[in-house]
């Protein structure tokens, strides 16, 4: 059986559903520990090899290409990290919880509507036993 089409319930579920969480959070600090490597790297290599001192003659000179690719690099990376982040820890768990319970009232609201149906059955079943027992009466 494939390990989605599980019932939610099942213990083995939820250790698998434990192991996914904890994977994507150990791939999230992965993220994290490269993506400050790498800011690190960039930004002193731009202060130390590409920077070019300021004088008065290069005050109003544009930024360096380099500059502007580190800072393109950089705005990038972060708003990846934070929907990354958001992923991981806030919405996947509210949207996953979310749909657990839209499913379980669908369950329920069936299974109320099933547990009518057998009422309504039986009680057509009584109905017409006790129609047939009075006709057989009025027949002797």
């Amino acid at each position: 059986m494939d390990e989605n089409t599980q019932i939610v319930d099942q213990p083995e579920m939820i250790d698998i559903k434990t192991y996914k969480t904890a994977n994507k959070r150990a791939h999230f600090k992965r993220h994290i520990a490269i993506y400050f490597l790498l800011m690190i790297v960039l930004w002193v290599l731009y202060f130390f090899i590409f920077r070019e001192p300021k004088t008065p003659e290069t005050a109003d000179a544009p930024m360096g290409m380099f500059l502007k690719c580190t800072l393109f690099v950089t705005i990038i990376w972060t708003v990846l990290l934070f929907f990354h982040y958001l992923f991981v820890y806030r919405l996947n768990a509210t949207m996953v919880d979310r749909e657990i319970k839209k499913l379980r009232k669908e369950i329920e609201k069936k299974k109320a509507v099933l547990e009518k149906l057998k009422e309504e059955a039986k009680q057509l079943e009584e109905g017409e036993t006790a129609e047939t027992a009075e006709t057989d009466d009025n027949n002797e």
